[in-house]
């Protein structure tokens, strides 16, 4: 018997504001919040716990990863290998993975922050890890002039298990 393995519940950010994500995240939300969704100074401090990815959405796939933190949850889960790549667009290693994230991507680049929670099981390199996380996702612009965006990712790992 197959059961569905991913839930994605976007919870809002209205539960930020009511002090009900992790402390963190919730700081970096109120840093990119007042600064307009602008690239500011403010954004350096959270950088490590980052990974940021183009505005290009591609079909049912969330945009390719151009920066993984040292401290960032995508690191933690698909190692340093994987956030090292070089070449190619960086994505993660698990397309159903991919596919069940896009929307949140869609989300947050139609000018609202995501903010939610994940279960599910992760295919890497051949193991399969359960894993739960809360995620913030904002679109911000360089510049109040710009066209261009990117999106920052926060995700903060709440469990994880090797199956």
């Amino acid at each position: 018997m197959t059961k569905n393995r991913t839930v994605f519940t976007e919870l809002g950010t209205d539960a930020i504001e009511k002090g009900l994500a992790d402390p963190q995240l919730s700081a970096f939300y109120e840093s990119m919040m007042s600064s307009s969704g602008l690239v500011s100074e403010k954004l350096r401090e959270h950088m490590p716990y980052l990974s940021l990815c183009s505005d290009k959405l591609d079909g049912l796939s969330p945009p390719p990863i151009f920066y993984v933190g040292r401290r960032s949850s995508q690191r933690a889960l698909f190692g340093e290998d994987w956030a090292m790549q070089q070449g190619e667009e960086l994505r993660t290693p698990d397309p159903e993975l991919e596919h069940a994230s896009a929307q949140a991507y869609c989300a947050a680049l139609e000018e609202r922050p995501y903010y939610g929670y994940a279960r599910t099981s992760v295919h890497i390199g051949g193991s399969v890890v359960d894993i739960a996380f809360e995620r913030l996702i904002i679109a911000l612009r360089p510049s109040p002039q710009s066209e261009r965006r990117f999106c920052a990712y926060f995700g903060v790992i709440q469990d994880l298990q090797k199956l």
